[in-house]
């Protein structure tokens, strides 16, 4: 009977010392050092604070947090005031942009004046337009031009390849290289000439919009003059 009491205690001791071992070793203590590093550790320099570490278990649960480390929380964002006028955005560095110098209105005259002393017909407006798209069409050519050797050297390569798989033989690294390096060109080449196509698209627009424009302004001042 003796025994069998000395052997319960002694287990409940050994299952208690195991307890509290396991449990000082599974503290693990994160603390931030002066440059702000978050660090890990089993021990904690002595200069540090009570308040200035947590506490973590072995999986990784917070068993003790220190409040300072906590990032604040987001300040409530102010409500906007319908009367009070609101501010221009501000720029990068942090300042408020300038106030526009013009109204819509005075910069709608500014350039009806400026469309107007820059052409003195419509045909004047097209042939400006048509020298930038000649410059596009320089550039397209040239774009072009170069697609053409690509695109010749790119199938002779795939057919030397193709001829060789079929007669057993395998393809060099070198020809599967050139294959892919050509193939990334041509790619290159028709995103190339997608925009100059879409800078056209936009030359030609815009050249519309101040044909439309300069037309407008010739019979309002063309109805002003017969009506004076």
């Amino acid at each position: 009977m003796a025994r069998r009491v000395f052997t319960k205690l002694f287990v409940g001791l050994a299952v208690a010392i195991l307890a509290i071992g396991t449990a000082a070793a599974a503290e693990v203590y994160r603390w931030v050092d002066e440059n702000g590093e978050v660090h890990y550790s089993e021990s904690l320099p002595p200069e540090l604070k009570e308040s200035q570490y947590d506490v973590l278990s072995s999986s990784g649960l917070v068993i003790k947090q220190d409040q300072s480390m906590k990032p604040p929380p987001p300040k409530p964002e102010p409500k906007e005031d319908k009367e009070t006028p609101q501010e221009l955005p501000r720029d990068s560095s942090g300042l408020p942009r300038p106030k526009a110098l013009y109204s819509e209105a005075e910069m709608q005259r500014r350039m009806d004046t400026f469309l107007m002393l820059r052409y003195e017909s419509e045909q004047e407006i097209i042939d400006a337009m048509n020298v930038e798209i000649k410059q596009l069409n320089y550039d397209r050519r040239l774009l072009e031009t170069s697609r053409h050797s690509m695109m010749d050297a790119f199938v002779g390569h795939v057919k030397q390849a193709g001829d060789r798989q079929r007669a057993g033989l395998e393809v060099s690294p070198e020809a599967s290289a050139e294959i892919n390096q050509l193939q990334a060109r041509l790619a290159e080449n028709q995103s190339s000439l997608d925009i100059l196509q879409a800078r056209e698209e936009g030359i030609r627009a815009e050249f519309d919009k101040q044909l439309v424009r300069y037309r407008h302004l010739k019979e309002e001042l063309a109805r002003e003059s017969a009506e004076g």
